[in-house]
């Protein structure tokens, strides 16, 4: 039970991919697709790889510095791949896969 806290942070950071990547989802489902969508979902689905990561190193630490520091990785690690790969790399991903 020490590390309770560590759980309800991440149940938070669950519930806040979920309701964005539900938001995401209706959105690109709006309108009928030219192309297939198999690049977008792949890249919705990679936030769930990128923070199940996370929340295995974050219980694998033993201290609240360890774990304050791995938020902060987590926090501009995700921001920062949601910018490249939402601009940039997004034209690379369809490349690959489809």
């Amino acid at each position: 039970m020490k590390k309770i806290y560590i759980h309800i942070l991440n149940i938070a950071a669950l519930i806040v991919l979920l309701v964005f990547n539900f938001f995401a989802y209706l959105g690109m489902n709006f309108t009928p697709p030219t192309e297939p969508y198999t690049a977008e979902y792949t890249f919705l689905a990679s936030f769930y790889l990128i923070w199940g990561i996370f929340y295995y190193l974050q219980v694998k630490q033993n201290s609240f510095k360890k774990f304050l520091v791995l938020i902060l990785i987590e926090l501009i690690f995700l921001f920062a791949w949601g910018s490249f790969w939402g601009s940039f790399g997004h034209t690379l991903l369809e490349n690959l896969l489809e």
